[in-house]
C-alpha cells in the first residue's frame, strides 16, 4: 500500500492490501517481487533490475539515508496462505512467506521444465487437478497431491548459495486473483 510514503507492510495478496488501504485511506500499487525484495525487504541494495517506480525508489533512498537502517519492511503472505501454513503445521517466523509446491507438477516452457512455487496452495492443488485430470499418464497420478511447503526466505538462501539443484527451473506463482488485479494496475 501507498500514502505520501510507502508503508513497511509489502502485501503479496491484492485483496488483503485493498483492505488495508481501504481503512487507512492509501492507495494500492503494484510492483514486481524482486523491485521489493533485495532493496528493501533484505537491504542488500538494488541488483541489476529496471528503475523501481517513484514509491519504492523514495523508500531505498529513506533506507539509506541516516537513521533509515532501522526501518524495516516486510512482506506479508496473504491471510489464506497463512491458515494453509499453519494447516500443515508450518514454522514461520515473522515475515516470512510461505510457499507451497506440489511433487510431479511441472510446466512446461522454452527453457526446459519449470517448477511451480505457489504463494496459494490452493492454487498448487487447481494446477495439480487440471494436470491430472488433462488425460494421457498425468491421469495416473495420485488422486491427492503430495504438498511441500517452505518459505520464500529459504528459497532465496538456497538460489543465491547454490544449495539447491536446478534453481533456474524453479518459478514462483502469485494468485490468479492477483495477476490479474496487477495486470490492470500496470496498465494504468
Amino acid at each position: 500500500t501507498s500514502s505520501p510514503t510507502m508503508d513497511q507492510n509489502i502485501y503479496i495478496s491484492y485483496e488483503d492490501a485493498t483492505k488495508v488501504a481501504s481503512s487507512s485511506g492509501a492507495t494500492v500499487k503494484v510492483t514486481t517481487l524482486d523491485q521489493v525484495t533485495y532493496p528493501l525487504v533484505l537491504k542488500r541494495g538494488r541488483m541489476r533490475m529496471a528503475p523501481p517506480p517513484p514509491e519504492i525508489a523514495q523508500a531505498e533512498t529513506a533506507l539509506m539515508a541516516e537513521g533509515g537502517s532501522d526501518m524495516t519492511f516486510k512482506l506479508v503472505p496473504s491471510d489464506s496462505a497463512l491458515k494453509a501454513a499453519k494447516e500443515t503445521e508450518m514454522d514461520l517466523a515473522d515475515g516470512d512467506v510461505p510457499l507451497f509446491a506440489s511433487d510431479r507438477l511441472a510446466f512446461a516452457s522454452p527453457k526446459g521444465p519449470e517448477v511451480p512455487l505457489f504463494f496459494e496452495k490452493a492454487d498448487c492443488v487447481t494446477s495439480y487437478e487440471r494436470l491430472r485430470s488433462g488425460g494421457g499418464p498425468s491421469s495416473r497420478l495420485p488422486a491427492e497431491p503430495t504438498i511441500r511447503t517452505t518459505t520464500l526466505a529459504d528459497e532465496l538462501y538456497s538460489m543465491e548459495k547454490g544449495t539447491r539443484p536446478s534453481v533456474k527451473q524453479l518459478q514462483f506463482y502469485s494468485a490468479e486473483y492477483d495477476l490479474i488485479h496487477a495486470a490492470e494496475l500496470f496498465g494504468q
